[in-house]
């Protein structure tokens, strides 16, 4: 949300429109209240797909390569409501994989849920920056996640160089969770 700004979002979308439909690529900007890129929503579904979710969540989405497909994908993404479903499928993925159950509903470790809310939020908006590694179910390397949570990647420029300002996400989110809670 620190990035968001209306005209900027109409312009990102409109270069990301044409060029993701017909090609499946293209400038690749975040766009949207959330920020999310097409290429993030892509990777995202198909990790939804994969992971058995879909069944118990009653919610499937068409990954195919086709044009189809990716005008019904960006279309959701210009939504708020879309924006607000793909947040909650990125949440119940992150949980499933870094969670503490496997598949089958065997403990595996302990998981994401078991930390601290303030931990949580870290990881989570970590997970959230990176794009995120989707392991199988109870899997995720909760240690890996950490290692990345203090890397300062994010920035306000908008043609970033190397003496760009760059801030912590994982802070900056829980910056704003200490803020509203």
């Amino acid at each position: 949300m620190e990035r968001y700004r209306r005209l900027k979002d109409y312009m990102e979308t409109a270069a990301n429109y044409g060029t993701y439909i017909t090609t499946g690529g293209g400038p690749d900007f975040s766009i949207g209240l959330f920020q999310m890129k097409p290429s993030f929503i892509e990777a995202l579904e198909k990790a939804w797909m994969r992971s058995g979710l879909a069944r118990k969540y009653e919610l499937w989405f068409d990954t195919a390569d086709n044009a189809t497909a990716r005008r019904i994908r960006i279309t959701r993404l210009m939504k708020e409501e879309w924006q607000v479903i793909y947040l909650g499928v990125f949440l119940r993925l992150l949980y499933h994989s870094y969670g503490s159950y496997d598949k089958q509903g065997e403990w595996v470790q302990a998981g994401l849920e078991t930390l601290p809310p303030e931990e949580q939020v870290r990881l989570a908006a970590t997970a959230y920056n990176r794009g995120c590694v989707w392991p199988a179910a109870g899997y995720g390397d909760l240690d890996r996640l950490r290692a990345h949570a203090d890397e300062k990647h994010f920035h306000y420029a908008l043609i970033p160089s190397a003496a760009t300002e760059r801030y912590c996400y994982a802070e900056l989110a829980l910056a704003h969770y200490e803020s509203i809670k």
